[in-house]
């Protein structure tokens, strides 16, 4: 009996939060909103959750793609159809992200909860599934990466009026070239149709994040303490990095590696790309 009140529970709609600002992500010509985050704090998974939940509200077929290897999807798949029980999780817990020796956010324990809350929205009919949609286990980097990507997001399977919503490093989801020394890069956000994308970046008042920069993987300051409301904005410049800022109105706290410290001070430097401030 207990179990099936468990199992009951977990299949139950989480309860969305409203978000100033975000009903303009969901007008009927956009079909992908690509929501770009520093990775490594807890708050970004949380917004980007409830972001989902919002979308579901509006009636339209919901699909999430995350930065996820596209070789972690059966594993992904099980864990959503799984009963989000221990044997699931541990199971989880051994894609790569999470077991990766260069733990760059993506591998936290905020993503792991990220995850229980799409189990439990997959399960209660709000969204229809969740894609890995980063390139495989390869040696893709910059532009052929962004390519890669943006086009796995243009062949997501869902119908004309789904609404696809994607997490990615904020690099990822940016609306114009980016120069790294000697090459460009054409983010993701910038190849997909411009009429049917929005694009928006996430950002704290300051905090800490877990991520990886010249120094190695661990909680590193996340921008300078401020003062910002919560709630979405957007802007039309020509300009803009984003369609829109999305401001989280706290601190960041940095998300600790679900697996634990497995490389809290590993050699070797992260692309940017990855994502940043």
């Amino acid at each position: 009996m207990m179990a099936a009140i468990a199992a009951l529970f977990g299949a139950m709609a989480p309860v969305c939060s409203p978000v100033p600002g975000a009903a303009a992500l969901w007008q009927p010509s956009i079909r992908w909103v690509i929501v770009g985050e520093m990775h490594g704090t807890n708050e970004t998974p949380d917004a980007f959750a409830n972001l989902v939940c919002l979308a579901s509200l509006t009636g339209r077929p919901v699909k999430v793609a995350l930065e996820y290897p596209s070789d972690d999807q059966s594993a992904i798949d099980s864990f959503l159809a799984s009963d989000g029980g221990a044997a699931a999780r541990s199971a989880l817990l051994k894609v790569s992200l999470f077991t990766s020796g260069v733990q760059d956010g993506r591998g936290s324990t905020a993503f792991l909860r990220l995850f229980e809350r799409l189990r439990a929205m997959k399960q209660a009919g709000q969204i229809t599934g969740v894609v890995a949609s980063d390139v495989g286990r390869s040696t893709l980097r910059g532009q052929d990466r962004n390519a890669a990507m943006a086009q796995r997001w243009a062949a997501i399977d869902a119908p004309d009026n789904a609404i696809i919503l994607s997490l990615v490093g904020n690099i990822h989801a940016m609306r114009k070239p980016l120069t790294f020394g000697t090459r460009t890069i054409v983010p993701a956000g910038a190849i997909l149709p411009a009429d049917r994308t929005v694009t928006i970046n996430v950002v704290g008042n300051g905090g800490m994040a877990w991520n990886c920069q010249g120094d190695g993987c661990h909680a590193q300051e996340n921008g300078d303490l401020r003062s910002a409301v919560p709630g979405i904005t957007y802007s039309t410049s020509a300009e803009r990095q984003w369609d829109g800022t999305y401001e989280l109105g706290i601190p960041t706290t940095a998300a600790l590696p679900a697996n634990g410290e497995i490389s809290s001070k590993s050699s070797g430097k992260q692309p940017q790309e990855n994502g940043k401030n």
